[in-house]
């Protein structure tokens, strides 16, 4: 039998607290999404409603194509930035951990470099803009595309490949390209999904870099509409529910929950599918220096 000591019961607290605080305000938005405006107005917000209606959904999902345009910006993002992402950190990672890589530790210290300083906001901007890339989704994409410490991470766990593979590929006339694309990717699928994952949260979530580079709302990605609506409802949106037969119904802050349920779902449906990735990908990735 098992003795459980006292920092197992602390652990155990502790991780239920934290469960909860995340759990509990998640549950909170799910049941306001789902009140109407006169629930609110009479009993607030419970965690169990009383009437179950769909009409902030139906609001936002039928009387408006706004938010399909932006999940549509925001599954571009996501998709083609995380696609990149991993290219150009899976390559960085694999260069850097061979050590005869000419100038290998320059290039590391370079790396290590920038994750330290970085150029600034209003530098950025201007360069952003003098590549002509202002309005467009590459701009939210492509300063994103390497992060160091994820590269890092990387090759910690290239590392752990032993050389004796890749030499006996060498012998059957294998390249590096060829060893780095058929070996070393697939036996790395751990790490490749749990940084992949990362990166996807991040591409996600990401809505200060389109605040700044796309000024046209046909681009803006879920995020960032999600923002402008916590921040103001949008008034041009209002005939849209009077046309629907919804505008009694609805509350502002049920619309808001909705729109918070329709920008979180999708990217929760991912994690599942990477789960079994995701513990290896962390532990062999992060003990070898």
């Amino acid at each position: 039998m098992v003795r459980l000591k006292l920092f197992d019961y602390i652990n155990a607290v502790f991780l239920i607290v934290v469960c909860c605080s995340i759990i509990v305000p998640f549950l909170f938005v799910i049941s306001q999404s789902l009140m109407s405006n006169e629930d609110i107005m009479r009993n607030g917000v419970t965690f169990f409603p009383r009437h179950v209606v769909f009409d902030s959904y139906k609001y936002l999902l039928t009387g408006s194509s706004r938010v399909y345009q932006a999940f549509g910006n925001s599954f571009f993002i996501t998709f083609f930035g995380t696609l990149f992402s991993l290219l150009f950190t899976g390559s960085i990672a694999y260069a850097l951990s061979k050590k005869y890589l000419p100038y290998r530790n320059v290039v590391t210290a370079v790396l290590l470099a920038s994750m330290f300083f970085g150029g600034g906001l209003i530098p950025s901007y201007l360069l952003i803009t003098a590549l002509g890339l202002k309005n467009s989704l590459w701009a939210v994409m492509i300063p994103s595309f390497l992060n160091v410490w994820y590269a890092f991470l990387l090759r910690n766990f290239f590392m752990e490949i032993p050389p004796e593979v890749e030499e006996s590929a060498h012998i059957d006339g294998a390249n590096d390209v060829t060893i780095f694309a058929r070996i070393a990717l697939p036996m790395s699928m751990p790490a490749i999904a749990t940084i992949g994952l990362f990166y996807a949260v991040g591409y996600w979530n990401s809505w200060f870099s389109a605040s700044i580079y796309l000024s046209e709302q046909s681009k803006w990605p879920l995020q960032l509409l999600l923002k402008s609506m916590l921040l103001a409802f949008d008034p041009n949106m209002s005939g849209v529910a009077e046309s629907l037969g919804l505008l009694a119904a609805l509350s502002k802050d049920s619309v808001r929950a909705a729109m918070i349920m329709i920008t979180t779902v999708p990217i929760l449906l991912v994690y599942p599918f990477l789960q079994r990735y995701f513990v290896k990908g962390m532990i062999v990735g992060s003990v070898k220096g």
